[in-house]
This record gives C-alpha cells, structure tokens and sequence, in this order.
C-alpha cells in the first residue's frame, strides 16, 4: 500500500481543511444574504400587520408606519383594506418569491416571480419598506413604475396624504 494512505495525520489534515472550507463557505454566504434575508422579515411583518386580527386597527397602522420610509410614509398614505391587508400591498407571499439586491437596496417580487415589485432600504439601521418601483415581467424584464400607464391602478395606492384611519 501507497503511504498515503497509511498515514493517518494525512487524513486527518485533509479533513480538517476541507470541515473548515466548508465553514467558510457557509458564513460567506450567511453573510452575503443577511440583507435579503432581514429585509424580507420586515416585509413579511408588514404584509402580516394588514392581515391580524388581534390588534385594533390604529396599532396595526402604527407598527406599519415603523415599518416603512420616511419618503414612502410622505409621499403615501397607509388605509387597511376592507378585505384585510393594506392597500396597495398582496395580503401574502407566494412560495415562489424573488428577493435579490440592486445596490444597497432589497427589491421584493412576492408573487410567484411575475408583478409587483417592491423596495427596501436600509435606513437609520434597520430595513424599512420604500414602496413599489414596478413590475417584473417574464423573462426577468423589469419594467419601472414610471413607464407603466396605469401604475396607480396596479399597485391600487391609497390617496397620498398623511397616514391615519
């Protein structure tokens, strides 16, 4: 037999250079993901707020409020919807998201990788909901809302002004 193979300091070695290869690789990519991943809780607790049963509707709207941009809170105003959930937002995420990073930015296709996508940015530390930006078609061909006609009726926007029920 070959004295490599009889070696077993040669093993041992290899092993620990592969377990630790491994580690690296899975921290690099626990790393890199962090921002889609905490975005997308922020997101996911929004969509939730709109649709909990549990708590009076002020409280539902304050907590969205804490939730979102201080450009989105200006520009918009955040109503439940009478069916549940908020408008202008799905009432859930379909299993078959996308979620990548442009930038700095998160952006969000929570239905099933075709319509509305939407923005998260990093601001004063934590992830905060930056509103629509446009639509994702097949393909991956991104369209912005700002040429989209009948964006407004797409994204079903409450009428901007400050938020309250």
């Amino acid at each position: 037999m070959s004295e490599s193979v009889r070696n077993p300091s040669k093993k041992i070695a290899i092993g620990i250079a592969c377990l630790v290869t491994l580690i690296v690789g899975v921290t690099m990519m626990a790393l890199g993901t962090r921002p889609v991943r905490r975005s997308l809780a922020v997101y996911s607790e929004l969509v939730s707020l709109g649709n909990r049963a549990d708590l009076a509707p002020e409280a539902r709207l304050e907590r969205a409020r804490a939730l979102c941009s201080r450009r989105y809170l200006q520009s918009h105003r955040l109503v439940l919807a009478d069916e549940g959930g908020i408008v202008g937002l799905p009432r859930n995420i379909n299993k078959n998201f996308q979620a990548w990073m442009v930038g700095a930015n998160v952006r969000i296709c929570p239905t099933n990788r075709i319509g509305p996508v939407y923005q998260l940015v990093p601001e004063d530390g934590a992830w905060k909901f930056d509103g629509p930006l446009g639509m994702l078609r097949p393909r991956g061909e991104f369209i912005p809302i700002t040429d989209l006609p009948d964006a407004k009726a797409l994204f079903e926007d409450a009428p901007p002004g400050p938020s309250g029920p």
